[in-house]
């Protein structure tokens, strides 16, 4: 019996658009903080009353965006499982892996490169195969889609080295964060593309199971005669 997953494809899609949002204007006041000429001054105290602003609020969105990403991880992972679990259930579906690795696959060394996308790409024709009888949608999209996320993840090991031997963040910080701050606004957009075609997928699977529903025999009727007569009886 297939575990409705609309509930945590509309969580995940909210975190992906809300990191997407984070990260575009933290991309923007890369930028912006990349033109200000006394943004070392904000180490010292001799910046302006705006670069200072400026600096603050970079400083807030950073952690905003932390905990975004964290969130999107969670919820990504609770909702590819569920998926995942649904193919397990789908006649002439046969999943190469376990739903548990739908979350594992994630957190193991090197296979943490391959194996997710791989499911997501199951998940993606599976649920096709199951709703609509073949493959519309061919998942290209999720080739790029993961190839942004690789980079993402790579980049994102070298960024966690910048800005940790003190509280400035530094010109050259600036323009790591400005790369890292693209790159995971492309994983969060395309994520969010992602789970929502999937979750379309899945809806036209339930509707396509509620028809099938509809076609089966009706249960015995009862015969209304005798439903009379005991309660008839019973009334007496």
């Amino acid at each position: 019996m297939l575990r409705d997953n609309q509930g945590r494809a509309q969580n995940a899609r909210l975190v992906f658009l809300l990191l997407t949002l984070a990260t575009g204007c933290l991309a923007l006041l890369s930028i912006l903080a990349l033109t200000l000429p006394d943004w070392s001054g904000t180490a010292t105290s001799t910046a302006s009353a705006f670069t200072t602003g400026i600096y603050y609020s970079y400083s807030l969105l950073l952690i905003g965006q932390s905990v975004l990403t964290v969130t999107s991880y969670i919820v990504l992972i609770m909702w590819l499982r569920r998926a995942y679990y649904n193919l397990h259930q789908l006649p002439d579906i046969h999943p190469d892996y376990s739903d548990g690795w739908a979350a594992g696959a994630w957190f193991v060394p090197f296979i943490n490169f391959v194996r997710p996308f791989t499911i997501m790409r199951e998940v993606w024709n599976g649920t096709q195969r199951a709703a609509l009888g073949r493959i519309l949608e061919r998942p290209t999209i999720l080739s790029w889609w993961w190839t942004i996320f690789v980079l993402r993840m790579i980049e994102g090991r070298v960024t966690a080295k910048f800005g940790s031997n003190g509280n400035n963040i530094t010109h050259d910080d600036l323009a790591v964060f400005l790369a890292d701050a693209i790159l995971a606004c492309l994983v969060a957009g395309f994520t969010w593309y992602v789970i929502g075609r999937i979750a379309t997928f899945e809806e036209q699977l339930t509707y396509r199971q509620q028809v099938n529903q509809l076609g089966q025999p009706l249960p015995e009727a009862i015969d209304v005669g005798e439903q009379a007569d005991y309660k008839l009886e019973e009334g007496y």
